[in-house]
């Protein structure tokens, strides 16, 4: 999986969060040290006590006017503290409409007006990672399209994302000299190319979510999108670097083998 843009805590808009730190990488509790709304507007969302909804001020006095209903469309940005390594963290909430299932034109336009919405995905914003890339063993036109991919995803350009994964997995076709008349005809030779069939299955999975998210304007969701780089993650490693590997040991045990053979 594309770790460079998930965030695994629980409880975001707690006092207390609990999940893996991006610093220590500890299970732990963290200190909510602050929460704003940085888009469309900078505002201040102070952490209440709970279920009673009452935001705080930052010297934990009650604030005596109702807080503004928040965007639909909206960023908010959460600074956290680490219990065990005390270094800070800070994450982007990303939100977006609730919006109804089938074609319901009423039921969408009163979501909209009662401005009901979700947390779409989350964001590290800091530390930063470094953009996560395949194994070197993978050629170099794969991997740069994979890595712009993931930067693409982690700055949520999701439907962008996904057209690199697709481009990566075009790339891999090239190398491996698969043929066909499209896409789809490419990845299903790669078996006679020595691919297996589950990496294939996997291969075509990634060309479908670029194909619907480029061509039919279809929107995945931020997990759905990383799980395809996860897909193409083990496809790399099956058909790159699993064989570079048994090479590498196949080679090893025939120089012990000379050597045996050579030594007095």
């Amino acid at each position: 999986m594309s770790t460079r843009s998930h965030v695994s805590i629980d409880d975001l808009d707690s006092r207390v969060p609990a999940g893996e730190c991006p610093n220590c990488k500890l299970n732990v509790a963290f200190d909510h040290l602050s929460r704003r709304e940085v888009w469309p507007e900078l505002i201040d969302r102070p952490i209440g006590p709970g279920k009673s909804g009452i935001d705080f001020d930052a010297v934990g006095a009650a604030s005596s006017a109702p807080p503004a209903k928040p965007d639909v469309w909206r960023v908010v940005e959460h600074v956290l503290s680490c219990q065990r390594c005390h270094k800070t963290s800070v994450v982007h909430q990303h939100w977006g409409p609730d919006l109804p299932q089938g074609d319901d034109n009423d039921a969408f336009s009163a979501a909209l007006k009662n401005k009901e919405s979700k947390v779409r995905f989350v964001v590290l914003v800091h530390p930063r990672r470094s953009a996560n890339l395949l194994h070197k063993a993978a050629p170099d036109a794969v991997r740069d399209l994979f890595s712009e991919g993931t930067r693409c995803q982690e700055a949520g350009a999701l439907r962008a994302a996904a057209a690199m994964y697709r481009a990566a997995v075009e790339e891999i076709c090239k190398d491996r000299g698969a043929a066909g008349g499209n896409l789809k005809g490419k990845i299903t030779d790669l078996v006679n190319r020595g691919v297996s069939a589950e990496v294939v299955r996997d291969l075509d999975e990634a060309r479908t979510l670029g194909n619907w998210s480029l061509h039919d304007g279809l929107t995945f969701s931020h997990e759905e999108v990383s799980d395809v780089a996860s897909l193409i993650e083990e496809a790399v490693f099956l058909v790159y670097v699993q064989p570079e590997q048994r090479a590498a040991l196949r080679e090893a045990r025939k120089q012990r083998r000379d050597q045996f053979r050579t030594a007095p």
